[in-house]
């Protein structure tokens, strides 16, 4: 049996090119492996079995599930991308197929104790976790897989708002890298311009603040701000409220400028019919108005058309 695995494996390796390391590629080349032997489970499960006797199926069919014949049909599509409908999650594993069956080779005495002994069991876990050691289980990351933040408290790891570093595999520090909005070494407080919403012992909602604070905020909306970023006054009942910096009418003085004002802040247009030159100066748009003129011109000739096609409607009717 062993033979079968080997050529299996060699005839991958000889069509492949170099391996190149990358971080964490063991286990999700295990992973792939994995995911391509289970698929070619669910292929060959009633392969040769499709008839009405029920009682004979059962029989059979408890045969050929270790079979060695269905072993050599699993293997087939074993390490091989097109086996799998998506492959996403394994994007970025350079020559994937080549550490695959690198795998394949090195470890199938124990992908046939899978095989015949073990499929009651989940392949990853049992392949990849325990026998192989080559990835953790979720929550947890490191050679030894140490428990991510937050498993000991009964949270997700990192509170649920953040990636244990290492998540997953035999690498990492575990150190947790926080979602937007939180902070700290376990992602349990909320980052500057978020506020708590609600807190457990299992993690902490952060929500944003209102656009015109400035800092740190108590509440949703413009009232929970302590201060007001530039371009927002803040007033009483109100809280940060928009500054109209057109209304004064001396944020745009250049010639052929309008004011047009923006939340928090404001911008110098130019005067319908002018543009901006490279010097920051609005200027006769000559192109643009010949534009506008021509476009004019085309509507109303369309309207006259439409007009003589219904004034030739109505004198046919007439007729």
């Amino acid at each position: 049996m062993s033979r079968i695995l080997l050529l299996v494996a060699v005839s991958i390796v000889m069509s492949s090119q170099k391996e190149v390391v990358i971080k964490n590629e063991k286990c999700r080349t295990c992973n792939f492996l994995v995911s391509t032997f289970d698929e070619g489970l669910k292929k060959t499960a009633r392969h040769h079995f499709a008839g009405g006797d029920t009682a004979w199926e059962e029989k059979n069919l408890g045969k050929y599930k270790t079979s060695e014949t269905r072993l050599i049909e699993v293997l087939e599509g074993v390490c091989k991308k097109s086996s799998l409908p998506n492959i996403d999650k394994f994007t970025g594993i350079s020559e994937l197929e080549f550490k695959c069956a690198s795998q394949l080779e090195k470890h199938e005495e124990t992908i046939e104790e899978y095989y015949y002994n073990q499929q009651q069991n989940n392949m990853s876990i049992w392949l990849c976790v325990e026998q192989l050691k080559l990835c953790c289980p979720g929550g947890h990351f490191g050679k030894n897989c140490e428990e991510c933040p937050g498993l000991k408290e009964g949270a997700d790891a990192c509170f649920g708002k953040g990636a244990c570093h290492g998540d997953g595999s035999r690498d990492g520090s575990g150190k947790c890298k926080c979602e937007a909005g939180y902070t700290g070494n376990l992602c349990r407080h909320c980052d500057n311009e978020y506020f708590e919403e609600s807190k457990t012992e299992k993690g902490v909602v952060c929500k944003q603040c209102h656009e015109g604070c400035l800092g740190i905020c108590s509440s949703e909306g413009s009232k929970g701000c302590s201060k007001c970023k530039n371009g927002w006054a803040m007033i009483e009942g109100e809280g940060c409220q928009d500054v109209n910096e057109c209304s004064n009418h001396s944020a745009c003085t250049k010639d052929h400028e309008v004011c047009v004002n923006t939340i928090g802040s404001y911008q110098c247009d130019c005067e319908e019919g002018y543009k901006k030159d490279d010097e920051g100066k609005c200027q006769l748009d000559v192109e643009g108005l010949k534009a506008a003129t021509e476009q004019k011109n085309a509507e109303i000739e369309d309207e006259n058309d439409d007009e003589e096609d219904e004034d030739y409607d109505e004198t046919k009717d007439e007729l």
